[in-house]
This record gives structure tokens, C-alpha cells and sequence, in this order.
């Protein structure tokens, strides 16, 4: 297989600057990598879950989805310029994570219509499309009409107003023919087997849709159309261990022998990318806007692709320097600028950046040790400080207020893939508050849970991801309870694979990410962590903990009281809402409470 030969390039121009307020440029004397233009080319989001404003306090990801306008359109322009094609592919997970996206009801108003300014060749959908019945109903009234016989999903189905199922999207695949080179694409679309939707959604399973009939007959139909190159639009991981890919592409051989198959993937928000064969590739783009994947793929009638991957940073930096201009000034287009003052506007009307505080210095969730109680753990933090100013406080239920006895302890578990992002040194606002924890669940009480059952209930669960079996009737897969990017970071340091953040190693090396990173540590993260405030070692404890994992803490109790069925039950016929206030006491309200007081 041919690689593009690697070009560097040291950046040292100093640019004068209009975007969004806030805005950073990096620091200039990174190094950056070189994008090699081949035949057709694309560029990859996916996992934005709204972070259309950038990142303010991360420089090298502080552009915002007008300066990525500019750059589509730029780059479009000199691809053209060289001949060659460029498609634009996003595989889901637009909502969740951001105050932008997750401030409006339903969830997504603002983030979507900002979204919607870039178009796409092909688009799906992802698993946070899904979770709540309005935001399925906004995606598909809203994002798929807008993107016509682009947006597309094999998979996935929606209960229309008619009572039918009919797919996420306006076809479960795309046939098109590109503009330059006029290669036929033959494109589908799949999420991972989820099974979290509600109850307009149905997602067939990969292993079974690949032995449906009217799937086999799409493939038949196709395999004896000119067909250049097999796009898979996908949202999952493209990593090896994730067998839903292998499935899937153990069946399209079977139908297009010698084509070319790319796979784009998601889900787990790292950057990866992997071969499959000598002409089947998949790359994944990471997450929350702070990194444009970019693939180009050359002679795809032969047997040795010549290709390049990047993984290209969020900033100005980035993509100024691919698209071969010096000023911002030249760099802008109307419509880049026009969105970047939408953005500003929409945070005006929102009030993001209304001000709770000023963190004075950063946490990070796998940046810093939480096993040696570093003081910068963010997880560590939430379990000193957040976690311990929760209330019981009825709002919905009819009931009355949970009351503790004063001689009891309080655990208060949370799982750790509620807590989404790091939190960083400088101004705290509600922003920001959203993209550390943008949940809003509701929390349950165990109450008088003998001592030495109460202290099993975290080592249990955080015994590993891997070590239960899901298909186990007594067993659960507590790696559930990580976010999708801190299971693939603990697997992967299990491999000792990735070690350290963004100095993304992959199938092709360790020369991907456009921007030469300086390393930085990664430490594994625990599925749970807790606050304990007790009274008296030998005293019952109420265990509190998010609804979210109720599943998870229950399986747990029972693991911890072994052959004691009867003080399990009786344990779990107490079990009542603690606090249901989930606008008023979620994570990131009790964070928001904490900085009011102490960061002032």
C-alpha cells in the first residue's frame, strides 16, 4: 500500500482576527502536518452535540462553525482547483452537551438551525437523537427535509403521525455521482445496536438487518449498478473490538468484491482510524468540534489505494494554513461571517456567558490521577465538593419528602459518563455549566442499607468494563456507566494502545493529527464515583444516586448481599425518589450552586 510522503510545515504568521468574541488563535510555533489532496476527498464531523461556538478557554479548538463554513468553502475551492472531489459527511450526535444545543425546549431549537447552514453530502443520525420523543421530532421535521435524499439511515426507523415506520432520514441509502471525477457512490448509513429509543423509534440490529431480505436485495440490486466506491455513514466505532463493523463488512465483500468500502464512524469520540482490507478503510472524528477528519483516497481501481488521514484541529491556526491563506481577512466568506454573528447572537438571547464565577484552576476527568486523589481530579472534586450539597426535595411525585434518620451515613453515586467534559480555568458561566454535565435526572434512595453491604456497592461496580458478561442473566456490563469516550480510552490503555490524548495512534501511525501535540497524561476513569458522609462506620447508610444507573446500583445490592435474599428485597421495597427536582438539583445545577458560592 502507497502512502502520500509526509510534508511539514512551521507556522510562524501572526493573523489579525474577526470571529466569534473570544476567539484564540493558538500558540504559533506548533508544527503542523500537511493534507495530500488525492481523487476524492472528504471531510468528517461527528459527536458536535452542539458545540458550534467553539471551545473559548481551548485555544486550538476555538474556531466556531461560521470559521468552519469558511473553511468547507475554501477548501472546496482548492480541491476543485487540483481536480478532485470533496464530500462532507456527518455521523450524528448533534444534541446533548452544550448550552447552545441543550438551553431550548425541546432540545436542539438554535443548535440545529446553526448546524443546517453547512450542507452535507451524507448525514445520519445518532443515539442522542433518540433518547427523547421532541428531539426525534424535531430532527426529522426539521434536519431531514432540509437535507433531502442526503440524510439517510439503514437502520434506524420513525413512527411517523400515519402510525407507519418509515426510516430516520428520506431513504435508507444514497446513490449519487460526484462532480469532478463523476464517481458513482453507493452510500448506507447504520447506528449500533441501541436500544435506549423512545417510543417513535425502532433500531434494527446490524446482525439481523445484513440477513434481512429486502437489505440483500438492495445489496443485489447495486452490485449490478457502476458502482466506484461503497460509503458507510455510520454511527459507531470504527475501532476493531466494535464486531458490529466486522458483521457488516464480512457482508458487503460478499457483494462488492474489489470495490472500494469507506466506513466513517462515531459513538465513542475518539480519533481513529482503521484498515479493514487493502481497499476497505474507516476513520471516526472524534467529538464536540474539536476535530474535522479528513480522508483522501486515490486510484480507487487499483489495488494499492493511495490515501491520507488527518485529523485536523478546531482553530483558525488549522485551517488557514490547509487552505493556504495568511489573513482571516482573505480567509472569511459572507456566509461564515454570517453565521459566526448568528452564534453571537443566539448566546446574547440565551445568556450563555452569564458569569457563576471564576474556576481558579482547571479539573480534568482523565487528565489527572483520581486513583492517587490528585488535586486537580475533576472526579474527585464533584465527590469532595459537588455531591454533598444535594437535598432531598420533592417537585413531582406525590409523595413527601424522603426524611433520613439523623444516625444514618448518606453514599451518593453518580455514574462518571454524566460527567461529559473537563472543566477549565477562567470563567464559569452557563455555558459552561452545560458542557461539564448536561443531564437532568432525577435521584433515588435506598435507605438503611447495612454498612457492609453499602461500602461493596462502588468496588462492584467499578470492577472493570470488561469483566462482565452481558450475556449473563445475573451479570451487567458496567462499562455502561462510562461515557462513550472513556470506554474507548480505558480499552485502549488496557491495550497499551493510546497513552497519552491527542497524540492519536491508529492504523497508519502516530502521524495523524495535523497539529504535533505536546503528550499529555491519561489515566483511567472509574464507571462510578461517590460522596460518603458518614455518621458512624457501623450506622445503615441511604445510598442516593441518579435514576440513570438505578439498574446498575440494583444489580449491585444484589451482588452485595450474596445469599441474603430476603434483606435484598426488603432492601429494594424501600427503594423511593430522594429528590425529583432534576431542573433544580441535577449535576449541573449543584456545580453552578458550588461556584456561585466559593468562585466569586
Amino acid at each position: 500500500m502507497h502512502f502520500y510522503p509526509l510534508s511539514v510545515f512551521v507556522v510562524g504568521l501572526w493573523y489579525s482576527i474577526w470571529s466569534q468574541p473570544k476567539t484564540r488563535f493558538p500558540h504559533f510555533d506548533e508544527t503542523l502536518r500537511d493534507l495530500s489532496i488525492g481523487d476524492i476527498n472528504f471531510l468528517q464531523t461527528t459527536d458536535t452535540h452542539g458545540w458550534y461556538l467553539g471551545h473559548i478557554n481551548q485555544r486550538q479548538y476555538s474556531a466556531d462553525w461560521g470559521d468552519f463554513i469558511s473553511f468547507v468553502d475554501r477548501f472546496r475551492e482548492q480541491c476543485h482547483e487540483q481536480d478532485s472531489d470533496l464530500l462532507l459527511v456527518d455521523c450524528g450526535d448533534r444534541h446533548d452537551g452544550n448550552g447552545l444545543s441543550d438551553l431550548t425546549s425541546p432540545n436542539g431549537v438554535y443548535s440545529s438551525e446553526v448546524f443546517m447552514e453547512l450542507d452535507f453530502d451524507v448525514i445520519t443520525v445518532g443515539n442522542h437523537e433518540l433518547y427523547v420523543k421532541e428531539v426525534s421530532e424535531l430532527e426529522y421535521n426539521t434536519v431531514v427535509p432540509r437535507y433531502g435524499e442526503k440524510f439517510i439511515s439503514t437502520n434506524v426507523e420513525y413512527l411517523n403521525d400515519n402510525g407507519e415506520y418509515v426510516p430516520f432520514g428520506n431513504s435508507t441509502y444514497r446513490y449519487f455521482t460526484t462532480d469532478v471525477k463523476k464517481y458513482n457512490v453507493f452510500a448506507l448509513s447504520f447506528l449500533f445496536d441501541f436500544t435506549g429509543g423512545n417510543e417513535r423509534i425502532r433500531v434494527t440490529p446490524i446482525a439481523e438487518i445484513v440477513k434481512q431480505k429486502q437489505f440483500l436485495e438492495l445489496l443485489e440490486e447495486f452490485s449490478n449498478k457502476p458502482v466506484d466506491l461503497v460509503a458507510v455513514v455510520g454511527h459507531l466505532p470504527v475501532s476493531h473490538d466494535w464486531l458490529e463493523t466486522e458483521v457488516l463488512h464480512q457482508v458487503l465483500r460478499r457483494y462488492f468484491p474489489n470495490i472500494v468500502i469507506q466506513y466513517f464512524g462515531g459513538h465513542s469520540h475518539i480519533r481513529d482510524f482503521t484498515i479493514l482490507d487493502n481497499k476497505s478503510f474507516a476513520l471516526q472524528s472524534g467529538r464536540y468540534c474539536e476535530t474535522v477528519g479528513f480522508l483522501s483516497l486515490s486510484q480507487l481501481d487499483q489495488d494499492n489505494i493511495d490515501l491520507d488521514r488527518k485529523y485536523i484541529d478546531f482553530n483558525l491556526q488549522s485551517f488557514l494554513h490547509h487552505t493556504n491563506y495568511s489573513t482571516v481577512d482573505g480567509f472569511n466568506t459572507k456566509h461564515g461571517l454570517q453565521v459566526s454573528q448568528r452564534l453571537t447572537d443566539i448566546s446574547n438571547e440565551l445568556n450563555l456567558s452569564e458569569t457563576f464565577g471564576v474556576a481558579p484552576h482547571s479539573y480534568f476527568l482523565a487528565g489527572a490521577d483520581y486513583n492517587s486523589n490528585d488535586p486537580n481530579s475533576l472526579l474527585r472534586f464533584f465527590e469532595n465538593h459537588i455531591l454533598t450539597q444535594l437535598e432531598p426535595k420533592i417537585c413531582h411525585e406525590n409523595m413527601d419528602p424522603v426524611v433520613s434518620s439523623q444516625n444514618n451515613s448518606r453514599m451518593v453515586l453518580i455514574n462518571t459518563g454524566s460527567i461529559r467534559y473537563d472543566l477549565y480555568k477562567g470563567d464559569f458561566n452557563r455555558n459552561s455549566q452545560f458542557i461539564v454535565s448536561p443531564f437532568k435526572n432525577k435521584w433515588k434512595v435506598l435507605q438503611n442499607v447495612p454498612a457492609d453491604v453499602a461500602v461493596q456497592i462502588q468496588p462492584i461496580l467499578n470492577r472493570g468494563p470488561y469483566i462482565m458478561s452481558a450475556n449473563s442473566a445475573n451479570q451487567l456490563d458496567t462499562s455502561q456507566l462510562l461515557s462513550p469516550y472513556q470506554r474507548a480510552v480505558n480499552s485502549q490503555m488496557n491495550a497499551n494502545r493510546l497513552r497519552y490524548g491527542q497524540t492519536t495512534v491508529d492504523d497508519l501511525g502516530n502521524d495523524g493529527d495535523d497539529t504535533i501535540h505536546k503528550p499529555l497524561p491519561k489515566f483511567q476513569v472509574p464507571n462510578v464515583i461517590r460522596s460518603y458522609e458518614y455518621v458512624d462506620k457501623l450506622q445503615p447508610v441511604d445510598i442516593v444516586f441518579y435514576d440513570f444507573i438505578e439498574r446498575h446500583v440494583l444489580w449491585a445490592l444484589q451482588q452485595a448481599c450474596g445469599d441474603d435474599r430476603l434483606l435484598y428485597h426488603s432492601l429494594v421495597q424501600q427503594l423511593t425518589f430522594y429528590n425529583d427536582c432534576e431542573l433544580e438539583f441535577n449535576v449541573g445545577e449543584l456545580l453552578k450552586k458550588y461556584a456561585l458560592k466559593n468562585w466569586q
